[in-house]
């Protein structure tokens, strides 16, 4: 290349100069070429030098150029990489979390279907002629959900439908030419485990004591509100509680004390052998409802009252009560016997009651049954009436009579249950005079479903 450039040079000198030049002065010529020609030569040099930089440069260029491509693809290929394990981690994190949540929170429910017969001798028009027997169908249905929000404490919330908002009932009767039924508050709770031997409840909750077999001292769809305390430790359990009946405000010249009730629970289970025995002995007390009407719905359920309807009371609720259950196997089936008496130490006369029972079998599992009958005898001021059973005897006091009971569960969470009521209501007093009993008849029959 250098060649081809000087030879250029050269000609391009010599082309420059006339031709009398030559001969005139040969040896200036020549000189002027030569200087010329180095000149150019140089010229070249540094052409070729700077031709050889911009080589290396663009080489160096090219390189770099080459690196960064890598290095953008490197890139773009972590960050698929990154994208991808970023989407993967946050469905395991959703996954967790939904794991998470399931595993704390829990829904329950039931519903029931009831066909329902009552004849009740006691209801009579005002000329004096009974009552029809009644009839109806009858749905309750029931939602809870309970979530532990932290490793010692749960918290619940459950719904109800109900009838006019009834403590003792959940049953919706089938009327109102297909009106819309309530679905009421029944639970709202929390629970503290503060010890592994003792937890605190609050709210509206589920009854926290312990009943015997098939007791009707309480009924089983009250949900009391207040504060509970419980304990257990070994073959001992026990409960202490504090519940709301009524909280009453007004002038400070008024009563104005909340009508209250209190009361404790102390127990034991003794295993023996195969079998087992519980004995618990329990107390409540009302306060502040002597002259005080805390009644559901205008009605003292047969308690002692005095004054104009719907009345006042006139005895406190001191009651003790003492119960036991012995649960065994008989065969290849579940076998249980228990027993009941209370005591209301207010009043000296009509203030004991007591009931026993048996239940064989169990309806739980599929294919499985159970049949049970219990006896009861409730006196006039034996028990708060608010509290008892609100299908014996139609939920008054001064009652006794037989419970019989059959059930079968086809399949798991799905029982049949056939009840059948056969009481007699004022058993003894009636309006504070003696009187012969009146019959109470009821029979049950009840498609379950629960989840």
């Amino acid at each position: 290349m250098k060649n081809i450039v000087l030879a250029a040079a050269v000609a391009t000198a010599l082309s420059s100069v006339p031709m009398g030049a030559f001969a005139a002065s040969p040896n200036n010529d020549v000189a002027q070429i030569r200087e010329q020609l180095e000149g150019l030569m140089k010229r070249v040099d540094k052409l070729e030098q700077e031709n050889t930089e911009l080589k290396q440069e663009n080489e160096s260029l090219k390189a770099s150029d080459e690196k960064l491509q890598a290095n953008d693809e490197y890139l773009k290929s972590e960050a698929r990489g990154l994208r991808k394990e970023s989407a993967q981690q946050a469905v395991e994190v959703a996954k967790t979390k939904g794991t998470d949540w399931a595993g704390k929170v829990t829904v329950t429910g039931d519903m029931r279907y009831r066909y329902e017969y009552i004849s009740d001798d006691t209801l009579s028009s005002p000329t004096g002629v009974p009552t029809a027997d009644r009839y109806r169908d009858r749905i309750r249905a029931r939602l809870a959900v309970t979530a532990k929000a932290t490793d010692n404490l749960t918290v619940g919330i459950g719904m109800t439908t109900t009838e006019n908002s009834d403590p003792r009932s959940g049953n919706q009767s089938l009327t109102g030419v297909f009106s819309k039924k309530a679905f009421d508050l029944d639970l709202a709770y929390f629970d503290w485990k503060f010890a592994r031997w003792g937890n605190l409840i609050g709210g509206k909750m589920k009854q926290p004591f312990v009943k015997p077999g098939q007791s009707l001292f309480w009924d089983n769809d009250i949900t009391p509100e207040g504060l509970a305390l419980g304990f257990q430790s070994g073959m001992f359990f026990g409960t202490a509680y504090n519940y709301w009946l009524t909280e009453i405000s007004g002038a400070e010249n008024t009563r104005t004390a909340d009508t209250m009730l209190h009361g404790a629970q102390f127990g034991v289970r003794m295993p023996m052998g195969a079998s087992s025995l519980m004995l618990e002995a329990h107390y409540y007390d009302l306060s502040a409802a002597v002259g005080r009407a805390p009644f559901y719905n205008n009605s003292a359920n047969n308690n002692t009252v005095t004054g104009a309807a719907p009345g006042v009371l006139v005895y406190d609720y001191e009651v003790i009560s003492l119960g036991a259950e012995f649960s065994t196997m008989f065969g290849a089936l579940p076998f249980t016997v228990w027993a009941e008496a209370a005591e209301n130490q207010d009043p000296s006369d009509e203030n004991r009651a007591w009931g026993a029972g048996f239940l064989f079998g169990k309806a739980s599992n599929n294919k499985t049954w159970e049949a049970g009958v219990a006896y009861q005898k409730v006196e006039k001021d034996a028990l708060f009436a608010q509290l008892i059973d609100s299908d014996f005897a139609g939920g008054f006091s001064d009652n006794e009579g037989f419970v019989f009971r059959g059930a079968y569960t086809p399949v798991k969470n799905w029982t049949l249950n056939a009840t059948y009521f056969l009481n007699k209501r004022n058993a003894e007093v009636a309006n504070g005079a003696l009187q012969t009993d009146v019959d109470y008849d009821r029979l049950q029959l009840d498609f379950n479903v629960k989840f």
